[in-house]
């Protein structure tokens, strides 16, 4: 199926980029259907990563302040999968070594693809790519990670399979990327049957 971009503009341009496009695209008849304007927040693509411990099996999760998350009864702080932006010229395999080391002080003995997806396409450009990381030795865990130049705060705990599953049944975890790596690890990987 095909689209036509007829104009395309930046209205903004700082950490993201808004764009505005007045285009048209192909519809399932076949024909080309009306210009409509379509914004875009272009983001760039991410990584996320389920670092697993070898040793018991636990998986380790990052607490962070999320501003957009702070309203009515949700007070902004989310347990999420250790994550960050893809940099220039940066492949995600990297990425995802570095931002594990960052965030939370450890090192995978084996990183691999996971699953890849858009998190909010109807608005955001982001597709993040997730990786499985084993880790052998969690003894060397951060109590509280993350770079203090990107302004990080991040409280590292250790789950079980099962608390994480408990977490994601009450809501405790609301963070989407999160909550779609780890159902996809234990549906995939755990309970592959």
């Amino acid at each position: 199926m095909r689209f036509d971009v007829h104009e395309s503009e930046i209205l903004f341009n700082e950490f993201v980029k808004i764009e505005k496009a007045r285009l048209s695209w192909e519809q399932f008849d076949g024909k080309m259907g009306e210009e409509h304007f379509r914004y875009v927040i272009q983001r760039g693509d991410s990584v996320g990563i389920i670092p697993v411990c070898e040793r018991d099996g636990k998986i380790v999760l990052i607490s962070q302040f999320r501003y957009p998350a702070a309203r009515g009864v949700d007070d902004g702080y989310l347990w999420e999968v250790p994550a960050g932006m893809i940099n220039k010229n940066e492949k995600p395999a990297d990425t995802a070594r570095r931002e594990l080391f960052e965030e939370t002080g450890l090192s995978a003995s084996d990183i691999r693809p996971f699953i890849s997806f858009f998190l909010s396409p109807g608005l955001l450009d982001e597709k993040i790519h997730l990786y499985l990381a084993r880790i052998d030795d969690c003894s060397e865990i951060l109590d509280v990670g993350g770079r203090k130049e990107e302004h990080e705060n991040l409280l590292i705990r250790q789950f079980s399979m099962k608390a994480l599953l408990q977490m994601i049944r009450d809501n405790t975890i609301q963070d989407g990327k999160t909550v779609s790596g780890l159902l996809f690890y234990y549906c995939f990987y755990i309970n592959n049957d």
